[in-house]
């Protein structure tokens, strides 16, 4: 299993912010991600929590999918941006675990 699908896997959504084109923040119960690349999502909201069921890669997405639709992250980076996105851990604020689209 990658490092990020360790992390993920089983947390709950709590927010997407979507400040501007590539600029979009996941918050997740324990952590988040913060992505510079373009971000698809397709999630239906109901009474049950968002949770992360799987993370799949490929080498242009990165897609977690939840019990109720999935997330997709671009892994091709955008302007001068080396990095697609990160993840931070709230519980280990020295983790960040970087993805620049390469394998």
């Amino acid at each position: 299993m990658d490092l990020i699908g360790e992390k993920l896997i089983g947390k709950e959504l709590r927010a997407i912010q979507h400040k501007a084109k590539y600029d979009t923040a996941i918050v997740f119960e324990d952590g988040g991600i913060t992505a510079w690349t373009e971000v698809k999502v397709n999630i239906s909201f109901g009474d049950d929590p968002v949770i992360v069921k799987d993370v799949v890669w490929s080498d242009e997405w990165c897609t977690i999918f939840f019990n109720e639709g999935n997330i997709r992250i671009s892994r091709l980076p955008t302007a001068l941006n080396p990095e697609c996105f990160i993840y931070g851990s709230t519980g280990q604020p020295a983790l960040m675990i970087v993805d620049r689209g390469e394998d």
